[in-house]
């Protein structure tokens, strides 16, 4: 990729000789067809070649001398060869192409505009000038039979689709180097729109935050679009041959089909270009026409408003050219010469059907790309919005463990505080009676380390597992003692029977080797338990408390079991569209006991809410 990128920059400053030398190009395919001896001729062939070069830094002079040369030829005299008429149409699109892409806003409409009116002049030199003859046969109006003026009609429009496919390009070249001018610094340009960039001054556009010309394809789909296009040009080829003509036209399909994906504008110039070549060459109905329907899909599927437009727009105009022609050609191969008699009304008749065929056809393809693009964003819409919602229950949850941790702070702090308390006390006394009761003075000491070692321990539990808390002020008034104990769990019991939750507490051996932080951690745990299955369980059966001294094989301290019933939820209705929200009351409850130096599981078992926490006893 930097080889790339340097190697682009290095080119960067020579990027207008590539319409100079498609010039040069058209001029040689000139000179080896052979030099036709009239000035006009080579007069215009020379203003076509100019137009080709001028495109880019003058495309104003450009589209001047497109339409010079195109009158030049009209004042032709003599019929020139097939090979000077392509040669002329080439330029005519690139010079096209060229005014789109780099004039500024009056001039591309003006472009366009020219687009529209040089397909009759150009088809008028394709057909009665031309080579290209159509059969002879109806009435004769100002001196042209009306076949011909039927096959003049078919051949302008064919004409004009290309040009305004290869103005659509060239516009869709302009909007992007317009929004790579205002996302500057992101991503570069595709190589074809660097290719088609002036290097100078860019020119605005209304709404430049548009999808890329050409789409950023990852390894794995581009060899899949490639492949896959392979493989079509092969069962076309295989199943239905033909002549060099067909050859070519099923490549050019091939070639859209592979772009699809890539460029559906440039897969869709292509597959209009390859079925103008078809009709051109009077080819009927191919295996290769499959491809008209994957562009189209992967117009409406892939590219952006503007691409979808044209594909919609290419459906509809795709079947009356389609229907016509057929029609045409048919009509020609069963004799249908006099289009006064009454075959006509068989004619038309097949004309609507073929056209109701076409559009329905066409435009199915079309309409399953849309719905294609339409569930894959709304696939990524759900996506979107389940990680959001992932993301907030992540969000709640952080919230849910700071504040945890901020009321296990204030907590703590109540609890060294009073023993701070203690311990100042304690000196005080014992300094006052120290001369009177010296025995004093030993207990006080006593006292005063056995506070201080407990105080200790709660620092170090509060230091060591008290991570990224931030403790809020403390509230005056709040907590003006020590927090609840075990002790205090009574009392808690009996708060939960009086809200009609009978609930039966056991105690087993002793709790004597916990410190405070771990008791308020064991009072709080049984009490948010016990909270929870008032709110959620089955209030008809009683919950059950349970705090045992751990066994002998492990750590010392205490085991505690809070088991309730659970609500049957049957006929509950349930939420849907979202993921299940997350309470407080569980993160916090782990919160605690990690804080503690302990662990905390929660779930159901057989139809009951089980909450089992170990804390340990406080260090020796």
């Amino acid at each position: 990729m930097p080889d790339r990128r340097r190697l682009l920059s290095a080119l960067a400053p020579h990027r207008w000789v590539l319409e100079p030398a498609l010039a040069v190009v058209l001029f040689a395919a000139w000179l080896l067809t052979g030099l036709p001896y009239d000035l006009s001729a080579g007069l215009a062939l020379v203003f076509y070649c100019g137009a080709v070069a001028l495109s880019r830094i003058l495309p104003g002079v450009a589209l001047g001398l497109l339409w010079v040369a195109v009158l030049l030829e009209l004042t032709e005299q003599e019929s020139l060869d097939g090979a000077f008429r392509v040669i002329s149409a080439v330029a005519v699109v690139a010079a096209l192409v060229g005014a789109a892409a780099h004039g500024g806003r009056v001039l591309r409409w003006l472009d366009f505009s020219s687009a529209i009116l040089l397909a009759p002049a150009v088809a008028y030199l394709f057909t009665v000038r031309g080579d290209l003859k159509f059969p002879r046969f109806g009435p004769v109006i100002g001196g042209y039979y009306t076949s011909q003026g039927v096959g003049f009609l078919l051949m302008s429009l064919l004409l004009a689709v290309i040009f305004v496919a290869a103005w659509l390009l060239g516009f869709l070249v302009a909007r992007q180097r317009a929004a790579n001018v205002v996302a500057s610094g992101a991503r570069g340009p595709s190589v074809l729109v660097w290719l088609a960039s002036n290097g100078g001054i860019e020119s605005a556009e209304d709404d430049p935050t548009r999808p890329e010309l050409v789409r950023r394809l990852t390894r794995a789909q581009l060899t899949t679009d490639v492949a896959g296009a392979i493989v079509f040009a092969v069962f076309a080829l295989v199943v239905a041959g033909g002549d060099r003509a067909a050859f070519l036209v099923t490549i050019a399909f091939a070639v859209a089909v592979a772009l699809r994906r890539m460029s559906p504008a440039v897969a869709l110039s292509i597959a209009w270009l390859a079925a103008v070549l078809q009709m051109t060459t009077g080819h009927s109905i191919l295996v290769s026409n499959l491809g008209v329907l994957i562009v189209l899909y992967a117009t409406a599927a892939y590219g952006d408003r503007i691409v979808r437009a044209a594909g919609l727009i290419s459906a509809g105009i795709g079947a009356l050219v389609a229907a016509l022609y057929l029609t045409v050609t048919a009509a020609v191969a069963q004799g249908y010469y006099d289009l006064l008699s009454s075959a006509i009304a068989s004619v038309a008749l097949q004309f609507a059907f073929l056209f109701v065929v076409s559009i329905t056809v066409l435009g199915l393809s079309w309409v399953l790309g849309l719905l294609m693009r339409t569930w894959r964003n709304a696939r990524v819409a759900r996506r979107a919005r389940a990680e959001a919602e992932l993301d907030r229950n992540r969000a709640v949850e952080d919230v849910v463990v700071e504040q945890e941790r901020t009321r296990i702070a204030r907590d703590m702090h109540d609890v060294v505080a009073h023993s701070l308390a203690v311990v100042i006390a304690q000196a005080d006394g014992a300094r006052y009676a120290r001369r009177t009761d010296p025995e004093a003075v030993d207990e006080a000491l006593a006292t005063i380390a056995s506070t201080a070692r407990s105080a200790l321990g709660d620092v170090r539990v509060l230091l060591a597992e008290l991570r990224q808390s931030h403790p809020a002020a403390r509230e005056p008034g709040a907590h003006d003692g020590p927090q609840p104990t075990l002790a205090d769990l009574d009392q808690t019991v009996e708060h939960i029977r009086s809200a009609g939750l009978d609930v039966e507490l056991e105690r087993r051996g002793s709790v004597a080797t916990l410190g405070s932080a771990q008791q308020l951690a064991a009072f709080r745990i049984v009490q948010e338990a016990l909270t929870n299955a008032l709110r959620h369980g089955d209030t008809s059966r009683p919950a059950s408390v349970l705090l045992a001294e751990s066994s002998a094989d492990r750590n010392p301290g205490i085991v505690i079991t809070v088991r309730n019933t659970m609500r049957d939820t049957a006929l509950e209705p349930t939420a849907t569209g979202s993921l299940p929200r997350i309470g407080h009351g569980l993160p916090g409850m782990r919160e605690r006991a990690s804080l503690a130096g302990g662990s905390l599981t929660a779930g159901p078992i057989d139809g009951e809410f089980v909450v089992t926490a170990f804390l340990p006893g406080a260090a020796a």
